[in-house]
């Protein structure tokens, strides 16, 4: 009788660890300062969160950018939870292998370039001023993550990877084909070694993102189904006081990116001009409802082999 109850108590137990959800990976998490860290790690248990990427960020303005502060902040983080927290500071586009070869001495993994936004960008990805970091970062195969507005600068995007194939590199937010599938699927094409992150963004950009993929519902979904190598979660949180606040909102925030891949429906903002809250107000979008043999490489895996040579 007591074999036959602890069998039964062993069957319990492989079934429940069955339907729990298998740990992620969140590669796009921004820190600005350590006091963000406790509810981040609090909000990652919430989730099945086992492991985030922590991005520095910019402060200042364009054109007196510095990153010390949450560079800071992220390798401290890092290095006091090397288990679940993974530093990627920042680099500008002053910054050079010097800078590089400093930040991984001090615990770095990664590093978050700011180069391809509107804002900051003051030269072309393949500026010939850049071109020592380039070179570095393909030779050391570091990880790295670079943000490219792709409706403005894609020419730069191909010419930068052309020349450094070798980069170990992940565009967030789609690589900017939120709204384009036929842009993302140029760039699947074109670039085998470029791999894409998942996450929406901040509220009105993940809205219009959100929005971009729904109406390209079954393509979206086909791209990811045939390339799940390819793509990588993340969420754009802000752990800190610009982004969202304590609670709910980051759950509200987590929970939608990862419902965008793994059901059929997510809730989140959506734009509306009539809303008392800056033009969006709670809706609901399509989600694509993965597969599992689709979901575990997006939510976990691609992400651990990118990571494995600086882990």
């Amino acid at each position: 009788m007591l074999i036959f109850a602890a069998a039964l108590a062993t069957s319990a137990c492989v079934a429940e660890a069955a339907r729990a959800p298998a740990p992620v990976t969140n590669v796009h998490v921004h820190l600005p300062a350590p006091d963000g860290v406790p509810a981040l790690l609090a909000a990652m248990d919430r989730h099945g969160i086992e492991r985030a990427v922590l991005l520095g960020c910019p402060e200042g303005q364009p054109g007196s950018l510095r990153f010390t502060t949450s560079n800071d902040a992220v390798l401290a983080a890092a290095g006091a939870h090397p288990g679940r927290l993974v530093a990627f500071p920042a680099l500008g586009p002053e910054d050079g292998p010097e800078a590089l070869a400093e930040l991984r001495g001090r615990g770095a993994c990664g590093v978050k370039l700011y180069l391809g936004t509107p804002e900051l960008h003051d030269r072309p990805l393949d500026d010939p001023r850049l071109a020592p970091l380039w070179a570095a970062l393909a030779a050391e195969r570091v990880p790295v993550i670079l943000h490219v507005n792709t409706v403005r600068y894609e020419d730069e995007l191909s010419r930068l990877l052309a020349a450094y194939p070798e980069l170990a590199l992940v565009c967030p937010h789609f690589c900017g084909a939120r709204t384009s599938v036929d842009r993302l699927e140029r760039l699947l094409t074109a670039h085998p070694g470029l791999r894409f992150d998942t996450s929406g963004g901040a509220p009105l950009h993940a809205a219009a993102g959100f929005a971009g993929l729904e109406q390209a519902h079954e393509r979206v979904g086909a791209l990811l189904r045939a390339h799940p190598e390819r793509f990588l979660f993340g969420s754009d949180l802000t752990a800190g006081p610009q982004g969202p606040r304590r609670g709910d909102d980051w759950d509200y925030h987590l929970v939608a990116n990862l419902d965008l891949l793994r059901a059929p429906t997510l809730q989140f903002w959506r734009r509306d001009e009539v809303s008392v809250r800056g033009g969006l107000t709670r809706g609901e979008y399509r989600g694509l409802e993965l597969e599992a043999q689709v979901l575990a490489p997006i939510l976990r895996d691609n992400a651990e082999r990118w990571l494995a040579p600086c882990r």
